[in-house]
């Protein structure tokens, strides 16, 4: 199977946690070998692209900072195109609001007129509440991405997703926007970047219901490794292969699939 390129979900995916899944280092280095480009499309908003990058070489995984899309900077890019100059609450790590505010997009704890929620491992109470009147007042209504958890070796953490049913149940409000996946505008201008149409991609992801829809919507192929939240026992996996998508076990799998 030849690929003009591959992007990759990053948790469940390339990595578990602290851990790198089986196979990973061996694929990364057999693409970076063979000329083949790749990338990282992260919805976990927690971090910036030089600390994922970071976190991944402490794992022994070769990707440069450049060649991760994070769902923070996606939203960060869409929101100073669309609404610059709006101030920004934001549910998210320092992390994250240093990415928002190198997009330009002005984080503000003063009157602001937008909630943005994110993957937040710095949450308060007291964060909610004010995120909670905010939107009550009618601010505007924002996320990084929808996942509700986070998957990490022995279980999985609660994400923006998780959040935003918080936030909705308790408001009645919905977001106006969900920039990360499975908006396939993510994932089309992660190929820009990299320089290659969608349809010469193969997307590589874990959680069937968001990045399948993801890679289908942007154009690109799509394969599916059951290491994450999708598990080998899903019911819906023949399905999955009968409508063109690669399911396999691991990266070793993905790996032959690929170079042989």
């Amino acid at each position: 199977m030849s690929a003009g390129g591959l992007i990759f979900d990053l948790d469940g995916t390339l990595i578990l946690g602290e851990l790198p899944l089986p196979g990973a280092k061996e694929l990364l280095e057999a693409l970076q070998q063979e000329g083949i480009p790749y990338a990282v499309l992260t919805n976990n908003s927690s971090l910036s692209a030089r600390d994922h990058a970071a976190r991944l070489r402490r794992l022994g995984l070769p990707v440069e900072w450049r060649r991760i899309f994070t769902s923070g900077a996606f939203a960060g890019r869409e929101l100073a195109q669309r609404f610059p100059n709006l101030p920004v609450y934001l549910l998210g790590t320092p992390a994250l609001a240093a990415e928002l505010a190198e997009a330009g997009v002005w984080v503000s704890e003063e009157e602001p007129q937008a909630v943005l929620v994110g993957f937040d491992r710095t949450l308060s109470y007291a964060r909610l509440e004010r995120a909670c009147f905010l939107l009550e007042r009618g601010a505007r209504f924002f996320a990084t991405h929808p996942d509700p958890a986070c998957p990490v070796e022995g279980g999985a953490l609660p994400d923006a997703g998780a959040l935003l049913a918080l936030l909705e149940k308790a408001t009645g409000r919905r977001p106006e926007r969900v920039f990360g996946k499975p908006d396939p505008a993510f994932l089309r201008y992660a190929t820009f970047r990299l320089g290659l149409a969608p349809e010469d991609c193969l997307y590589v992801g874990d959680r069937a219901e968001v990045d399948l829809p993801l890679a289908q919507g942007a154009g690109a192929r799509a394969a599916l490794v059951l290491t994450g939240a999708t598990r080998p026992e899903d019911p819906g996996i023949p399905e999955l292969r009968q409508h063109g998508v690669l399911v396999v076990d691991d990266l070793w799998e993905l790996k032959r699939h690929i170079l042989g």
